[in-house]
């Protein structure tokens, strides 16, 4: 999702990962959710945590902000 080019807010963002996340699946593991790191230590709280602002250069132009989300996955 490209939040820099101002074409996705931060809550259509969200909205498009929750629904998204209903349909994951992955044989023999449960997900359990979007963090923050690839150890997932600390969950991605879609009420609180927000995207970066976007940034524009010197020309104003935008700039890319990248946000990695991780998916976890617990073995059955």
């Amino acid at each position: 999702l490209d939040h820099s080019s101002g074409e996705i807010s931060t809550e259509e963002a969200a909205e498009l990962l929750e629904a998204l996340s209903e349909g994951l699946k992955r044989e023999g593991y449960t997900f359990g959710g979007w963090y923050k790191e690839p150890e997932c230590i600390n969950a991605w709280n879609f009420d609180e945590d927000k995207l970066p602002e976007a940034k524009q250069d010197e020309e104003g132009n935008a700039e890319f902000v990248e946000t990695k989300l991780y998916a976890k996955w617990t073995k059955n």
